[in-house]
């Protein structure tokens, strides 16, 4: 107890005094005051910390308390860091590869794992109460003057310039994008001719160009791993609501209420970026849950997929929205089983279904000439004959495509209808006016009217 009572006056002490160890009475009282505070929230932190065992989201907040101001940082925020001499740096917040946090207690002290601007991708863990929230070159040196005479006299005033025009670039983009641009080498040239001078600032040991090439390497690929964890972390949680992982399971509880996907049959498909989503097969579609989907690439190679435990597999569907994808660059695909389309398909025989003079046609958007049709055109929608799987239909879909250019919908006899768009809202959108348009063919040729 003696023991922790002289760590703590020890951190009091310090806190009083300025980086080059002098006491300012002048913000004594304030220093102590937030120094109380900070105990508490570590305090608190600490024991939250042991309640998830030691285990952080990649996604959870931290909060600073430093200058009584609360802010929240996550990863790919941008930042003001200082370490050790050097003035203010700008860097962005990003998990450390060998313990995939970003954040963490060091001693009871919260800590941010930071990437540095224009430094070669050099990363460190700092202090909490060393980071602010980035601002421009104009707010930072209106905020501390000094750094105008750091740089001038450490000579690292173009290093530190270019540094933040990097900062400034990345933080106009959103995060993901943000992260992605970080780590895709486009200030690394800019970074490259300044590593001699920043190595020799920063150490007293001179690096050979093998050992400045080993380095990069080594920082290439180790950014190259954080950026795959990062973009998994994308797939796996996202809390967009246009996100597939939420929308999906939204769209099949929609698609349950109106039929179209009854005893498990229907599926769904949507284009994030470069990934499929995709609904799993042989499941209750209204209970569907953004952990159930599978995620393959635009080659057809799965890249993730739900628990083993799960027992889930991918659904049947899968080749025609492969198909889909490939052939008509879709960004969205829905099966579903409709009473009405396998109505319709009974009442005509023919290989194709016919429609005319009815307003809600417009909805329909006709792919050869890359507008929506008026509602005194005539659409036409091409009829398969079903089979006993889902990818043994891929052979006559195909043939549908060429030989119907303008479609955005193919009809399965006695099974249901694929439809697509290039989005999630035009497919559904599009869906909903042939269900309506279906309808209203029936009530024609059962009335021959």
């Amino acid at each position: 107890m003696a023991q922790s009572g002289i760590k703590i006056m020890k951190r009091v002490e310090d806190i009083k005094k300025s980086r080059y160890g002098r006491i300012s009475n002048k913000r004594k009282f304030n220093e102590e005051l937030h120094f109380s505070l900070g105990e508490s929230y570590r305090k608190i932190n600490f024991l939250l910390n042991k309640k998830s065992n030691g285990k952080s989201s990649p996604t959870a907040a931290i909060n600073n308390m430093s200058n009584g101001k609360r802010n929240s940082f996550n990863v790919g925020d941008m930042v003001w860091a200082k370490t050790g001499k050097y003035p203010v740096w700008p860097g962005i917040v990003i998990t450390d590869p060998e313990t995939n946090k970003f954040s963490k207690n060091e001693n009871m002290v919260p800590m941010l794992h930071i990437y540095y601007c224009n430094d070669a991708y050099k990363r460190n863990w700092i202090k909490l109460k060393q980071i602010t929230k980035f601002s421009g070159k104009e707010e930072i040196l209106n905020e501390i003057p000094k750094i105008t005479t750091q740089i001038s006299r450490s000579k690292l005033k173009v290093k530190w310039n270019q540094a933040v025009e990097e900062a400034e670039y990345l933080a106009a983009m959103d995060k993901d994008q943000r992260i992605s641009s970080f780590f895709a080498n486009k200030f690394l040239a800019s970074n490259s001719s300044l590593i001699n001078k920043a190595e020799s600032e920063s150490s007293t040991e001179q690096k050979t160009p093998s050992k400045q090439s080993a380095m990069l390497e080594n920082n290439f690929n180790v950014n190259q791993q954080i950026e795959s964890n990062h973009n998994e972390q994308t797939l796996l949680n996202n809390d967009s609501k246009d996100h597939p992982r939420h929308l999906i399971p939204e769209l099949c509880r929609q698609f349950y209420a109106n039929g179209w996907v009854t005893g498990t049959g229907g599926g769904i498909s949507i284009k994030y970026n470069d990934h499929i989503f995709i609904a799993p097969s042989g499941v209750q579609k209204e209970r569907i849950q953004p952990d159930d989907l599978f995620v393959q690439n635009l080659k057809g190679e799965d890249i993730m997929g739900p628990n083993a435990e799960k027992k889930l597999s991918k659904s049947q569907c899968t080749p025609i929205f492969m198909c889909s994808y490939n052939e008509r660059n879709a960004g969205a695909v829905i099966h579903v089983h409709s009473k009405d389309v396998v109505k319709l398909c009974l009442l005509n025989p023919e290989n194709e279904l016919r429609i005319t003079g009815l307003e809600m046609i417009k909805g329909i958007f006709n792919e050869k000439t890359g507008k929506f049709y008026d509602n005194d055109e005539e659409l036409i929608i091409p009829i398969i004959e079903n089979s006993k799987y889902e990818k043994d239909l891929v052979d006559t879909f195909k043939i549908a495509l060429k030989k119907y250019p303008s479609t955005s919908a193919v009809l399965v006899r006695n099974h249901g209808m694929y439809v697509w768009g290039s989005n999630w809202k035009t497919a559904k959108t599009q869906l909903e006016c042939y269900e309506y348009l279906f309808q209203i063919t029936i009530f024609k040729k059962i009335h021959n009217v």
